[in-house]
């Protein structure tokens, strides 16, 4: 019975977006929970329910090369995402990184139709410690067409082999080539998807304290603000969607250098100085999503401090849904946000 169900499972997943939302209401008639005056959108509710929980945080650090290695070759970010209306071209540069001490791969995206000269420096997602330029590339072919903009899509160094803050210091050096070679600073806008939107305040923070040059404008997609785990969030969402309580203690403990660094207003967002100004930023929240309140607080520190912020918050989705527009749900918002983005970048 068993093998009949794994079969099963595996039919309607390699199916999925074939499948007519009124007939996923056939085969999960579970009633969803109604939490904080909201349900799960179906069709991604369905979707989280035919996957397995994630077990990243019972993967050891000796075997994470080769998870990176089965996750890259799958792309199954590709599988999820939805295709860009137009062909967007990319170009590969090699950049040195003062950082790293060596160079590091910085993607160029090249829409059909450029609308601007602005640029957006992109920093993709998977908790500090998986993912890369690759994996995020349809996400950011997406982001790219759709906004018609050129977007360059960093491959910083991941954690634990590299703790906090060196991706930061790299990010830094992305930043400085751009302005060096094909921007200024007030024609450039960071982007980031959780980890990367951490990435993304985190470097915008780093330069206000240094007093240089800020970027013009801020798309923060989920990112993960606080590892102290202390928002109600946390605990009304840590087991059943799709970002797990274990799998976010784990990367916030893969990144940490030490103890320390959750003091630090780079790591931990909300220990942010109020004497800081960062440039406006949108602030992304997806309702099911167990970081979602820390997000919410870190916007409204920013706003109390006189940062222009905007905080859209998609009550009926979950983390990670940003490089799921395959689900409707997930396009929509996805398009609406870009759209809003669209005034700022």
């Amino acid at each position: 019975m068993s093998h009949f169900i794994k079969s099963y499972k595996k039919f309607l997943l390699d199916n999925f977006f074939y499948i007519p939302v009124w007939f996923l209401r056939i085969i999960f008639p579970t009633k969803r929970l109604k939490i904080r005056g909201a349900k799960i959108d179906l069709q991604s509710y369905s979707f989280i329910k035919l996957n397995p929980k994630s077990t990243l945080y019972k993967i050891h650090e000796k075997d994470l090369p080769k998870i990176r290695k089965v996750i890259e070759s799958n792309k199954i970010n590709s599988y999820l995402s939805a295709s860009p209306r137009n062909p967007v071209e990319t170009i590969d540069h090699s950049i040195y990184s003062d950082t790293r001490r060596d160079e590091m791969l910085l993607r160029e995206y090249i829409p059909k139709k450029v609308e601007s000269d602005k640029i957006i420096l992109f920093f993709h997602g998977g908790g500090w410690t998986i993912d890369s330029v690759e994996t995020y590339d349809d996400m950011v072919k997406y982001f790219s067409d759709y906004l018609n903009l050129k977007i360059y899509s960093l491959e910083y160094s991941l954690a634990p082999e590299k703790k906090f803050p060196f991706a930061i210091g790299e990010a830094e050096d992305a930043y400085n080539w751009l302005i060096n070679n094909v921007s200024s600073s007030n024609k450039i806008s960071l982007c980031g998807d959780s980890a990367g939107g951490h990435m993304a305040a985190s470097l915008s923070y780093k330069l206000s304290k240094q007093d240089l040059a800020l970027p013009n404008s801020m798309l923060l997609i989920y990112p993960p603000c606080d590892p102290s785990f202390t928002q109600e969030s946390i605990q009304l969402y840590k087991d059943e969607y799709f970002l797990l309580h274990s799998d976010l203690a784990w990367f916030w403990n893969k990144l940490k250098e030490n103890e320390k660094n959750k003091y630090d207003p780079m790591l931990n967002l909300l220990k942010f100085d109020l004497k800081s100004k960062l440039p406006p930023a949108i602030l992304i929240t997806a309702g099911f999503d167990p970081i979602c309140d820390e997000g919410g607080e870190y916007a409204n520190l920013l706003s109390k401090n006189g940062n222009n912020i905007k905080i859209l918050n998609y009550p009926t989705l979950f983390h990670n849904f940003a490089f799921m527009t395959k689900l409707n749900a997930a396009k929509k918002a996805v398009n609406n946000f870009l759209d809003e983005y669209k005034k700022i970048v």
